[in-house]
């Protein structure tokens, strides 16, 4: 471990973290990570396809904040590849 030296950084498609079972998956997630001495944790819960949807429809979630690489930024201000790059990495599905 590497205290106070890096941010984790967690991407999770929704229905990954759905009902109880998905609840206590992330709280024991987290839990684990912070008792082992970790300081920052990230998570991002995103829908591909809203995300897919945002990039055919620029302004219909104006509030859409994604991660980007060290920072988060609303998802209409970024370049069309910035956008392409973050949807190809958020397929992600246990």
């Amino acid at each position: 471990m590497s205290p106070n030296g890096y941010a984790l950084n967690l991407r999770f498609d929704p229905a990954t973290l759905d009902g109880e079972r998905g609840t206590a998956l992330l709280a024991a997630l987290v839990r684990g990570f912070f008792e082992k001495g970790g300081m920052e944790v990230q998570i991002n819960v995103l829908d591909p396809t809203m995300l897919e949807d945002a990039y055919r429809h620029p302004g219909k979630y104006p509030g859409l904040v994604v991660r980007v690489a060290g920072y988060c930024a609303y998802f209409d201000d970024l370049p069309q590849g910035a956008k392409l790059e973050i949807m190809q990495r958020t397929r992600l599905k246990l």
